[in-house]
Protein backbone atom coordinates (compact mmCIF):
# COMPACT_ATOMS: atom_id res chain seq x y z
CA UNK A 1 0.00 0.00 0.00
CA UNK A 2 1.24 3.47 -0.88
CA UNK A 3 2.40 5.36 2.20
CA UNK A 4 0.66 8.59 1.32
CA UNK A 5 1.80 12.01 2.42
CA UNK A 6 -1.42 13.94 1.79
CA UNK A 7 -4.95 13.41 3.06
CA UNK A 8 -8.12 14.98 1.65
CA UNK A 9 -11.11 15.70 3.89
CA UNK A 10 -14.59 17.07 3.37
CA UNK A 11 -14.89 20.47 5.06
CA UNK A 12 -18.16 19.84 6.90
CA UNK A 13 -17.84 22.39 9.74
CA UNK A 14 -17.62 26.16 9.99
CA UNK A 15 -14.05 25.82 11.25
CA UNK A 16 -12.94 23.70 8.29
CA UNK A 17 -14.65 25.93 5.75
CA UNK A 18 -12.90 28.94 7.30
CA UNK A 19 -9.56 27.14 6.75
CA UNK A 20 -10.61 26.45 3.15
CA UNK A 21 -11.52 30.09 2.50
CA UNK A 22 -8.30 31.29 4.13
CA UNK A 23 -6.15 29.09 1.89
CA UNK A 24 -8.01 30.45 -1.12
CA UNK A 25 -7.29 33.97 0.13
CA UNK A 26 -3.58 33.18 0.40
CA UNK A 27 -3.37 31.80 -3.15
CA UNK A 28 -6.04 33.69 -5.12
CA UNK A 29 -5.71 37.09 -3.46
CA UNK A 30 -2.18 37.37 -2.11
CA UNK A 31 -0.06 35.11 -4.35
CA UNK A 32 -1.79 35.28 -7.73
CA UNK A 33 -3.98 38.37 -7.51
CA UNK A 34 -6.86 36.61 -9.29
CA UNK A 35 -9.42 37.90 -6.78
CA UNK A 36 -9.75 40.96 -4.61
CA UNK A 37 -9.88 40.36 -0.85
CA UNK A 38 -13.46 39.82 0.30
CA UNK A 39 -15.03 43.14 1.25
CA UNK A 40 -16.74 42.12 4.47
CA UNK A 41 -16.17 41.62 8.16
CA UNK A 42 -14.64 38.23 7.35
CA UNK A 43 -10.88 38.81 7.38
CA UNK A 44 -8.45 36.90 5.17
CA UNK A 45 -11.06 34.74 3.45
CA UNK A 46 -11.89 34.49 -0.25
CA UNK A 47 -15.55 33.67 -0.86
CA UNK A 48 -18.12 34.24 -3.58
CA UNK A 49 -21.84 33.75 -4.11
CA UNK A 50 -21.42 30.16 -5.38
CA UNK A 51 -19.92 28.91 -2.11
CA UNK A 52 -23.43 28.57 -0.68
CA UNK A 53 -24.19 25.81 -3.21
CA UNK A 54 -20.78 24.17 -3.00
CA UNK A 55 -19.10 21.30 -1.21
CA UNK A 56 -15.60 22.14 0.03
CA UNK A 57 -12.51 19.97 0.43
CA UNK A 58 -9.13 20.40 2.13
CA UNK A 59 -5.80 18.59 1.96
CA UNK A 60 -3.54 18.08 4.97
CA UNK A 61 0.20 17.49 4.66
CA UNK A 62 0.71 14.60 7.07
CA UNK A 63 4.42 15.34 7.42
CA UNK A 64 3.96 18.93 8.58
CA UNK A 65 0.33 18.80 9.85
CA UNK A 66 -0.45 21.86 7.70
CA UNK A 67 -3.50 22.39 5.51
CA UNK A 68 -2.06 23.02 2.04
CA UNK A 69 -4.74 22.76 -0.66
CA UNK A 70 -8.40 23.23 -1.49
CA UNK A 71 -11.01 22.27 -4.04
CA UNK A 72 -14.72 22.97 -4.24
CA UNK A 73 -17.52 21.25 -6.12
CA UNK A 74 -20.29 23.64 -7.16
CA UNK A 75 -23.62 21.83 -7.35
CA UNK A 76 -26.20 22.75 -10.03
CA UNK A 77 -28.70 24.55 -7.81
CA UNK A 78 -31.43 26.00 -10.04
CA UNK A 79 -29.33 24.71 -12.98
CA UNK A 80 -26.78 27.46 -12.36
CA UNK A 81 -22.99 27.06 -12.39
CA UNK A 82 -20.18 29.66 -12.53
CA UNK A 83 -19.00 28.42 -15.93
CA UNK A 84 -22.34 29.40 -17.50
CA UNK A 85 -21.43 33.04 -16.90
CA UNK A 86 -18.21 32.74 -18.92
CA UNK A 87 -18.66 30.29 -21.82
CA UNK A 88 -21.12 30.15 -24.71
CA UNK A 89 -24.48 28.62 -23.90
CA UNK A 90 -23.91 25.71 -26.28
CA UNK A 91 -20.74 24.48 -24.52
CA UNK A 92 -22.46 22.56 -21.71
CA UNK A 93 -24.73 20.87 -24.25
CA UNK A 94 -21.64 18.96 -25.46
CA UNK A 95 -21.50 16.99 -22.20
CA UNK A 96 -24.46 14.78 -23.24
CA UNK A 97 -25.98 14.70 -19.73
CA UNK A 98 -28.60 16.88 -18.12
CA UNK A 99 -27.40 19.94 -16.23
CA UNK A 100 -28.81 18.48 -13.01
CA UNK A 101 -26.09 15.76 -13.25
CA UNK A 102 -23.21 18.20 -13.87
CA UNK A 103 -21.11 19.81 -11.15
CA UNK A 104 -18.36 22.35 -11.61
CA UNK A 105 -14.98 21.80 -10.00
CA UNK A 106 -13.13 24.99 -9.13
CA UNK A 107 -10.97 26.78 -6.56
CA UNK A 108 -8.28 24.12 -6.89
CA UNK A 109 -5.57 25.88 -4.88
CA UNK A 110 -2.23 24.66 -3.59
CA UNK A 111 0.17 26.67 -1.46
CA UNK A 112 3.19 27.77 -3.46
CA UNK A 113 5.75 25.44 -1.89
CA UNK A 114 3.69 22.43 -3.01
CA UNK A 115 2.62 23.88 -6.35
CA UNK A 116 5.79 24.34 -8.40
CA UNK A 117 6.31 21.50 -10.85
CA UNK A 118 9.75 22.20 -12.30
CA UNK A 119 11.01 18.72 -11.39
CA UNK A 120 9.57 15.22 -11.57
CA UNK A 121 9.58 15.04 -7.75
CA UNK A 122 7.56 18.22 -7.43
CA UNK A 123 5.13 17.12 -10.12
CA UNK A 124 4.53 13.87 -8.22
CA UNK A 125 3.84 15.87 -5.05
CA UNK A 126 1.47 18.12 -7.03
CA UNK A 127 -0.25 15.05 -8.49
CA UNK A 128 -0.61 13.39 -5.08
CA UNK A 129 -2.40 16.48 -3.79
CA UNK A 130 -4.56 16.74 -6.90
CA UNK A 131 -5.66 13.10 -6.85
CA UNK A 132 -6.29 13.17 -3.10
CA UNK A 133 -8.80 15.96 -3.74
CA UNK A 134 -10.17 14.43 -6.94
CA UNK A 135 -10.73 11.05 -5.29
CA UNK A 136 -12.60 12.52 -2.34
CA UNK A 137 -14.70 14.78 -4.58
CA UNK A 138 -15.50 11.99 -7.02
CA UNK A 139 -16.69 9.72 -4.21
CA UNK A 140 -18.95 12.45 -2.86
CA UNK A 141 -20.42 13.22 -6.29
CA UNK A 142 -21.10 9.60 -7.16
CA UNK A 143 -23.15 9.28 -3.98
CA UNK A 144 -25.45 12.15 -5.01
CA UNK A 145 -25.90 11.23 -8.69
CA UNK A 146 -23.44 13.62 -10.33
CA UNK A 147 -22.19 12.07 -13.61
CA UNK A 148 -19.95 14.76 -15.09
CA UNK A 149 -17.62 17.52 -13.94
CA UNK A 150 -16.83 20.66 -15.86
CA UNK A 151 -13.70 22.77 -15.34
CA UNK A 152 -12.50 26.12 -16.59
CA UNK A 153 -8.72 25.96 -16.45
CA UNK A 154 -5.39 26.44 -18.20
CA UNK A 155 -4.07 23.86 -20.65
CA UNK A 156 -1.13 23.18 -18.32
CA UNK A 157 -3.40 21.67 -15.65
CA UNK A 158 -5.17 19.44 -18.16
CA UNK A 159 -1.80 18.23 -19.47
CA UNK A 160 -0.70 17.16 -15.98
CA UNK A 161 -4.03 15.39 -15.40
CA UNK A 162 -3.97 13.61 -18.75
CA UNK A 163 -0.33 12.63 -18.33
CA UNK A 164 -1.22 10.91 -15.05
CA UNK A 165 -4.20 9.07 -16.55
CA UNK A 166 -7.15 11.36 -15.79
CA UNK A 167 -8.96 12.05 -19.07
CA UNK A 168 -10.10 15.66 -19.40
CA UNK A 169 -11.92 16.45 -22.66
CA UNK A 170 -11.82 20.00 -24.00
CA UNK A 171 -15.32 21.20 -24.96
CA UNK A 172 -14.65 24.73 -26.22
CA UNK A 173 -12.61 27.87 -25.90
CA UNK A 174 -10.36 29.62 -25.52
CA UNK A 175 -11.97 32.17 -23.20
CA UNK A 176 -10.41 35.12 -21.46
CA UNK A 177 -11.06 34.72 -17.74
CA UNK A 178 -8.18 35.79 -15.51
CA UNK A 179 -5.94 34.69 -18.35
CA UNK A 180 -6.65 32.23 -21.15
CA UNK A 181 -8.88 29.38 -19.99
CA UNK A 182 -10.53 26.41 -21.69
CA UNK A 183 -13.65 24.50 -20.60
CA UNK A 184 -13.14 20.79 -20.00
CA UNK A 185 -15.39 17.92 -19.01
CA UNK A 186 -14.66 14.78 -16.98
CA UNK A 187 -16.92 11.73 -17.21
CA UNK A 188 -16.81 10.26 -13.70
CA UNK A 189 -17.47 6.72 -15.00
CA UNK A 190 -14.73 6.70 -17.65
CA UNK A 191 -12.17 9.41 -16.97
CA UNK A 192 -10.02 7.47 -14.49
CA UNK A 193 -9.68 4.15 -16.32
CA UNK A 194 -6.13 5.00 -17.42
CA UNK A 195 -4.92 6.08 -13.99
CA UNK A 196 -3.90 2.64 -12.75
CA UNK A 197 -1.76 1.89 -15.81
CA UNK A 198 -0.02 5.27 -15.51
CA UNK A 199 0.76 5.19 -11.80
CA UNK A 200 -0.02 2.46 -9.29
CA UNK A 201 0.86 4.84 -6.44
CA UNK A 202 -1.57 7.53 -7.55
CA UNK A 203 -4.25 4.92 -8.24
CA UNK A 204 -3.95 3.60 -4.68
CA UNK A 205 -4.22 7.15 -3.38
CA UNK A 206 -7.24 7.82 -5.58
CA UNK A 207 -8.94 4.48 -4.84
CA UNK A 208 -8.51 5.08 -1.10
CA UNK A 209 -11.23 7.74 -1.26
CA UNK A 210 -14.24 5.45 -1.63
CA UNK A 211 -15.89 7.43 1.13
CA UNK A 212 -14.65 10.96 1.87
CA UNK A 213 -13.32 11.50 5.36
CA UNK A 214 -15.09 14.40 7.08
CA UNK A 215 -13.16 17.07 8.95
CA UNK A 216 -15.40 16.63 12.00
CA UNK A 217 -14.55 12.93 12.22
CA UNK A 218 -10.88 13.43 11.38
CA UNK A 219 -10.48 15.93 14.22
CA UNK A 220 -11.74 13.34 16.71
CA UNK A 221 -8.85 11.06 15.77
CA UNK A 222 -6.38 13.90 16.35
CA UNK A 223 -7.63 14.81 19.83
Amino acid sequence: MFDKRYMAVLADTDESRAIHFNLRHQVYCLEKGFEKPTNSSIIDQEVDSFDKQSVHFLVRDLLTSRWVATLRVVLPVNNDLPIKHVVDESVLERTDVSLSQIAEVSRFTILSEHRHTTSSINELSFSEIMFSLVGAARSYCENIGIKTWVFLCRKSLSKIANRQGMAMGKIGGPYEFKGVRYPYQVDLDKAFIGLKSKSEKLYELFDDNKKPCCYSEYCKTMS
